[in-house]
């Protein structure tokens, strides 16, 4: 069986520590809500006040299934503790010539690194 990680909080008031992204669907002309921290928990509205709601719901019922079900409850990462610290593997001529970059610039790789994934997200974003 497994052990819920989140627990001692009701359902309501841990449905707002979860992240929920909300879209408009051109298609169906709504605007869906998913919760990228919960399995399959999504739902739509509206409007994207009506998306939010509604996504408030599906996660408490999904919290409230789960613990009916003895099913992990993943911690929200609102909770989560991030060290700045992690371990990207690249093929040998990227490795170069990030190093070569760096030191052309006068920067650390780190730095380097920081500051491409940084210019990088606010495109994605």
């Amino acid at each position: 069986m497994k052990k819920n990680r989140v627990q001692n909080k009701s359902s309501k008031k841990i449905a707002f520590e979860y992240q929920v992204n909300i879209s408009f669907d051109v298609k169906d002309q709504i605007y869906v809500a998913r919760v990228p921290e919960l399995e399959n928990c999504h739902s739509h509205g509206n409007s994207p006040e009506e998306a939010l709601k509604n996504a408030n719901e599906a996660i408490e019922l999904w919290l409230q299934v789960a613990r009916e079900e003895s099913i992990e409850i993943p911690e929200p990462m609102s909770r989560k503790k991030f060290s700045g610290k992690f371990i990207v593997r690249t093929p040998e001529d990227l490795h170069a010539t990030l190093a070569q970059e760096a030191l052309r610039r006068g920067q650390s790789m780190n730095e380097l690194t920081v500051e491409l994934i940084r210019k990088g997200l606010k495109r994605v974003g």
